[in-house]
């Protein structure tokens, strides 16, 4: 594992950790008042998948929303705690985010592709913060992250065609492309297959757990309990703004340990 600040973001705190990326007894308030998310600490491994689940609100999308610092953006929303990456807190007042999010990307719910074409949805971040040299890097740069998104084959032929034309599964493979474009170690999910049909949920969660292969820590949000079997290694279950239960996705689906997760996996509430 790497043991850098990321380039121009200020240093913090040296914290010694054995995982990629850590949380620390992480809450979060929202104006300032009651805790939406109570202390919670979990870690993320490269080449693993992360599965966050339990009934809608108890809080995995805001825990979800704070490893790349997206609650920053949301006004009177205070988050205590420590997030670890690289051995350091992120946590900051002084994080740079855009240095940040180069590394922590995230795919959201629903497919959101710019009103461009499909090559220029892949180059406008690697452009942006200067990573494509010459026509022949970003050719190779659009096939490779396409690729890893299990698109290429699909959209080969028409590359400048505005990705609005696309499926919704397709425009969601071509956000996590995007994504990929900027070479992340670190992927967040925030419920990607909700709005697509089964066909393309099982693209999608290919993709997913082929990122996770190539070495890519992920984290997932989902209410699907098949998909959550399917794709992650382990999974953490929410409730009321608690996390409950750590550990083995097989371990928490066979023979979960609280009452509450048994509860909501034979369907009593949630």
């Amino acid at each position: 594992m790497r043991n850098q600040t990321p380039a121009g973001t200020p240093a913090a705190p040296t914290v010694t950790s054995a995982h990629l990326l850590e949380t620390n007894d992480v809450t979060v308030k929202y104006n300032y008042t009651k805790e939406s998310l109570h202390p919670t600490s979990l870690s993320f491994d490269k080449g693993t998948v992360t599965a966050l689940i339990g009934p809608s609100g108890c809080g995995k999308s805001t825990f979800l929303r704070c490893l790349n610092l997206m609650n920053r953006e949301i006004p009177k929303c205070v988050v205590g705690g420590q997030i670890i990456y690289h051995d350091h807190d992120i946590n900051t007042k002084d994080e740079n985010l855009f240095e940040l999010r180069k590394s922590i990307g995230m795919v959201f719910q629903q497919p959101t592709p710019f009103r461009k074409s499909i090559r220029e949805n892949i180059l406008f971040a690697p452009k942006r913060h200067g990573r494509v040299a010459d026509k022949a890097s970003a050719d190779e740069l659009v096939e490779k992250s396409l690729s890893q998104a299990a698109l290429w084959d699909e959209v080969k032929d028409k590359l400048d065609q505005s990705a609005l034309a696309l499926s919704g599964g397709q425009q969601q493979r071509l956000c996590i492309a995007r994504t990929l474009a900027m070479k992340p170690d670190v992927v967040l999910f925030d419920e990607p297959c909700s709005a697509l049909d089964p066909i393309s949920t099982f693209a999608v969660e290919e993709t997913i757990r082929d990122i996770a292969d190539s070495g890519i820590c992920v984290a997932i949000v989902t209410h699907n309990m098949e998909q959550a079997t399917r794709v992650s290694d382990r999974t953490a279950f929410f409730y009321m703004g608690d996390m409950i239960e750590f550990g083995e996705t097989r371990q928490i689906f066979l023979a979960p340990k609280d009452q509450k997760l048994v509860d909501y996996l034979t369907g009593r509430f949630g």
